[in-house]
């Protein structure tokens, strides 16, 4: 009976140890964005399988013959669970899926508040909107990556709703252990 417990006991271990290792995605990275300063925490949950929290700053601009130039710098927060779809064919024909460099889906949450971090330009209400996206996501030997992605989803403000395109780039340096 022991000598069963034991080998149930490295049986688990090995399984566990394999499913681990058989995560086609990174376990977790750090990325900083640009062009507008950008932070991202991505987190593996299964095989093709992610989490992801983004702290995005956006840029707002008016202005007007005859008026002030007004713009205001505001946080943005994403919020993303990615489905990576293609990375068992990238690695059959050979190419890199470091840095989770491959096509998803997503569901996007994103939030953006009235009040700017910098300048004087107040949007007059904050902004939440949600939706499906599909994106790209190729990073290089040195870290560098980009990212496209865009959908159609549902926006919400506190008097207003409606549809929306969910739309963004980004490019910039990512860190962490990369296969």
């Amino acid at each position: 009976m022991k000598n069963t417990g034991i080998l149930l006991v490295l049986f688990t271990f090995t399984i566990f140890t394999n499913a681990q290792n058989q995560n086609n995605v990174e376990d977790h990275q750090v990325q900083l964005g640009l062009p507008m300063p950008a932070i991202l925490y991505e987190k593996a949950l299964g095989r093709n399988t992610t989490a992801t929290m983004e702290f995005v700053t956006g840029f707002g601009l008016r202005g007007c013959s005859g008026c002030d130039t007004d713009f205001g710098i505001y946080p943005v927060l994403r919020g993303q669970l990615r489905y990576y779809y293609n990375m068992d064919r990238r690695l059959d024909k050979g190419k890199n899926i470091s840095g989770n460099s491959g096509n998803y889906i997503a569901i996007l949450l994103a939030y953006q508040d009235k009040n700017p971090l910098i300048g004087n330009l107040m949007l007059s209400e904050s902004v939440l909107g949600v939706g499906p996206v599909y994106g790209l996501q190729r990073t290089y030997r040195r870290g560098f990556f980009y990212r496209l992605e865009g959908g159609v989803g549902y926006s919400q403000t506190q008097d207003d709703g409606g549809f929306a395109l969910l739309l963004a780039a980004r490019v910039g340096w990512a860190f962490g252990k990369r296969r």
